[in-house]
């Protein structure tokens, strides 16, 4: 009776063990499966997250250094339209005949524009002095009414865009730039001291489908370079005017010379230096202040607008020429006047300290 008894003892221990072994198994199977899936979500939400950090770690970088490139590009760009702008200052202030220099002045905007042309105005009409890109055809005399573009640019002493139809440019000079209904042309007056003495046109045209952009500020800057040498050419002692320094009416002081011929050769050369000096500054600030200056012109606070580049223009006018030459006139009041306020003194607005003499 002993043996069978423990014989069952035995098999029933064994089956409870292999039972318990089995639901140990069961139980660290069912364990490890959960683990295991637990782990693949808590990888892959790992790798999400860096992943993510990554990809705008990566994003910011590219940004970065795309913003650096554009910077590095846009100072190149505004150093080499400097240099182009001062290389063409110099070509023309060098120059033999009326000729050479309107030549000089239509080769002075490559870069700047695709096709280029200069028109003298006088009495009233347009006369074809040079081109550049365009067609070398016999252009006549032009009424300048019959042109209504290059008309309201000399009424307005502004930049002008418009359409390049024939209604707008007068048929002969649409004879030589094309009619194109769907592209535009720019016109740059040359403004000197009493008179709109030339227009500078210029387009973007190209032999391609796009029309190349035309860089308004360097060739507002241009013209107005090109404005002073003509002032020079009227400087010259065969083609002087009588009261050269009597400019817009305004009377100088009783203690200054009021005639180009009472002037010594050293005071001529330092009235056209002043003239020069006040063009270029308040260039300037109608190329790179061309917002504010519109807003002053507006608001009628100009000076308001352009205070510290003003009183720094009128200081250094002060210092280098007032102080110099007794007979000095205020040309830095004189070209702010009629520059940027259009001959208006009121644009200037209240705050405005008036001429430096």
């Amino acid at each position: 009776m002993a043996e069978p008894l423990e014989h069952a003892l035995s098999e029933a221990k064994a089956a409870a063990h292999e039972q318990l072994h089995a639901a140990s198994q069961l139980q660290i199977d069912q364990l490890t499966e959960h683990l295991s899936a637990g782990y693949h979500a808590q990888i892959q939400h790992i790798l999400d997250d860096r992943l993510s950090d990554l990809s705008a770690r990566i994003e910011a970088f590219h940004r970065a250094q795309f913003e650096t490139a554009r910077a590095v590009l846009e100072t190149k760009v505004r150093r080499d339209a400097g240099e182009k702008l001062n290389q063409a200052v110099r070509r023309l202030r060098h120059f033999e005949s009326e000729k050479q220099w309107s030549q000089e002045l239509v080769a002075c905007t490559e870069g700047f524009c695709q096709r280029a042309a200069l028109f003298v105005v006088d009495q009233q009409q347009l006369e074809l002095k040079a081109v550049r890109n365009l067609p070398g055809i016999e252009v006549a005399k032009i009424p300048l009414a019959s042109a209504p573009a290059f008309a309201s640019a000399v009424e307005s002493k502004d930049t002008l865009i418009a359409i390049r139809t024939s209604g707008e440019l007068s048929q002969p000079i649409a004879d030589l730039t094309g009619e194109a209904p769907d592209r535009r042309f720019s016109l740059f007056p040359l403004s000197t001291r009493n008179r709109i003495a030339a227009i500078l046109y210029a387009d973007g045209y190209a032999d391609g489908d796009e029309e190349t952009p035309v860089d308004s500020g360097a060739l507002e800057v241009l013209a107005a370079f090109g404005a002073t040498v003509i002032d020079g050419l009227t400087a010259d002692t065969t083609r002087q005017p009588a009261h050269l320094l009597n400019i817009f009416g305004v009377e100088p002081p009783a203690t200054r010379l009021t005639t180009w011929f009472n002037l010594s050769r050293e005071d001529q050369d330092q009235h056209l230096r002043a003239q020069r000096f006040a063009r270029v500054q308040i260039a300037e600030m109608r190329l790179y202040k061309s917002q504010a200056v519109k807003e002053g012109r507006v608001n009628h606070n100009l000076y308001a607008r352009l205070q510290p580049e003003i009183d720094a223009g009128r200081e250094a006018f002060r210092r280098d020429f007032l102080a110099v030459s007794r007979t000095m006139i205020d040309y830095f009041h004189l070209e702010l006047l009629r520059t940027l306020a259009n001959d208006d003194a009121s644009i200037l607005g209240s705050a405005y300290p008036g001429p430096l003499v």
